[in-house]
C-alpha cells in the first residue's frame, strides 16, 4: 500500500515544541501566596478558637473533703472546665489556696463550690465517734453518705438484756474518719470500732443519749455513696 503524501500546508505548520515540567521554585510568586494563605489560615482559625474557648481553671477535690478541715495542696487540683454563667461559683484555680475550713461534704473529682468554704464558727455539725461492728466498717471510706439506725437497749422479761425495734436517727450523714487497723501493724478482726460521722448540732445530744445507753449503733450507706473500692 503506498504511503499517503502530505499536503504542501500540512509539511509547513509548525510542530509545537514538548514542555519539561519544572520542579517549583521559592521564586515563584504564586507557590510563596499560596503558602502564605495557608499559615494565615491556620492563624486565623487558632485565633477563633482561643476566641471562643470558654474554658476557665477551678479547684476540684482529690479526694473527699470533710467539714472542719482545713484545705492544703494535696486535697484539691487545677482542672479546667466550661461552666457558662458560674460566675465565680467554684474556686477559681488561679488563685491561692481558700483560708477557713470546709462547710460541707465534697466528693472526689467534684468542683469545690466557694460557699463549701468558710469560717468555723459556721459549722453546724459536730463529728461525733460511734461504736460499730468491723464488719460495717470495712467498706466505708472517708466521704460515705450513710444513715444512723440505732436499737436502744431494754431489760427483757428473763432479766436479759434486749434491744428495741431500730430506729434511724440521722438520714444521709457524712462519714469523716474510719478506723485504720493496719496504722499499728495490727488486724482486728471481730469486736466494735469507733467511725466517725457528721452529727447535726440539733441530734448531737440525742445521739450521744443513745450510745451512753449502751444502743446498737448501725450504719446504712445510702444509695450511690462512696464505698471502699468504689472511688478508685
Amino acid at each position: 500500500m503506498a504511503e499517503p503524501r502530505l499536503r504542501t500546508d500540512d509539511r509547513e505548520l509548525p510542530r509545537p515544541a514538548a514542555m519539561r515540567l519544572q520542579r517549583p521554585s521559592w521564586r515563584d510568586g504564586r507557590l510563596v501566596i499560596g503558602v502564605l494563605l495557608v499559615l494565615v489560615a491556620m492563624l486565623a482559625g487558632a485565633a477563633t478558637l482561643r476566641h471562643f474557648d470558654s474554658s476557665v481553671e477551678r479547684l476540684a477535690a482529690t479526694h473527699a473533703l470533710v467539714p472542719g478541715q482545713h484545705i492544703g495542696k494535696g486535697d484539691v487540683k487545677v482542672v479546667k472546665v466550661r461552666i457558662p454563667g458560674s460566675n465565680g461559683r467554684y474556686l477559681s484555680g488561679a488563685s491561692a489556696l481558700p483560708h477557713g475550713v470546709v462547710l460541707r461534704p465534697v466528693q472526689p473529682g467534684e468542683l469545690v463550690p466557694r460557699s463549701a468554704v468558710g469560717v468555723a464558727n459556721q459549722l453546724d455539725h459536730k463529728s461525733v465517734a460511734l461504736p460499730v461492728d468491723i464488719s460495717q466498717s470495712s467498706d466505708l471510706v472517708v466521704g460515705s453518705i450513710v444513715d444512723v439506725w440505732v436499737s436502744r437497749k431494754q431489760q427483757g422479761t428473763t432479766g436479759v438484756a434486749d434491744f428495741e425495734k431500730p430506729e434511724r436517727l440521722i438520714e444521709r450523714t457524712t462519714v469523716a474518719r474510719v478506723p485504720d487497723a493496719d496504722r499499728s501493724g495490727l488486724s482486728v478482726s471481730t469486736g466494735d470500732v469507733s467511725v466517725h460521722v457528721l452529727v447535726p448540732d440539733g441530734k448531737v445530744a440525742l445521739v450521744l443519749a443513745a450510745v451512753n445507753g449502751g444502743a446498737k449503733v448501725n450504719l446504712v450507706p445510702a444509695p450511690g455513696s462512696p464505698l471502699q473500692g468504689s472511688h478508685r
